[in-house]
């Protein structure tokens, strides 16, 4: 008897004791999801070449080159992201405007590819990968359907709202209720109801 008692008790200590190691995971891969895209962009402008990551961007120009941030860079001709030209993107209005989002007089781009049906004129980059022009909210550079563009608003960790909803990431969270929903800390969150980790409820 008492040798499975012991067994029980060193069980859930175990348990116990890794939880705080997989939320730590948990935690640590949400942000690094976002952050190793925009680590500092590994361009090298040479005397004559320009190469990003030891390979060669045929046809840029060093003497005119530049390095922005995010991935991006611009020659005088031409606009890259993380090396590869962007098509049509206008060299002399581009402008980046941060968590990889960026912009010219006609387009928007994020991480390189532009943003379909998205206005330049009235772009606005948010929080946490959260941005929205006058007709519609983005995150990572995909619309969030339904979302309410005069009332939404970035809480924190990836949390936001809106007249209406709850979401995380992006994604709308089912049930929540948005009076009393109000963010913890390391991606926990709570309304008078329920408990939510990274947007899931526990």
């Amino acid at each position: 008897m008492r040798r499975i008692l012991s067994i029980s008790i060193i069980s859930l200590l175990v348990t116990f004791l890794s939880m705080p190691c997989v939320a730590q995971r948990d935690y640590d891969a949400h942000r690094n999801r976002h952050e190793c895209r925009h680590h500092r962009p590994q361009y090298y402008v040479g005397n004559n070449d320009v190469y990003f990551d030891g390979r060669k961007i045929e046809g840029a120009s060093s003497s005119s080159f530049s390095i922005l941030r995010d991935g991006y860079a611009k020659d005088a001709w031409t606009v890259y992201y993380c090396g590869v030209k962007i098509d049509g993107a206008t060299v002399n209005s581009f402008k980046v405007l941060g968590y990889g989002y960026a912009k010219d007089t006609w387009n928007v781009y994020y991480n390189g590819s532009k943003i379909e049906g998205a206005s330049s004129e009235s772009f606005n980059v948010l929080e946490d990968w959260y941005a929205k022009d006058t007709w519609n909210v983005y995150y990572d550079g995909i619309k969030i359907s339904g979302a309410s563009t005069d009332s939404f608003k970035v809480l924190r960790e990836g949390y936001a709202k809106d007249t209406w909803n709850v979401y995380f990431d992006g994604k709308k969270i089912e049930g929540a209720s948005l009076d009393s929903f109000k963010c913890g800390r390391d991606g926990y969150a709570r309304d008078n109801w329920n408990t939510y980790y990274y947007g899931v409820k526990i």
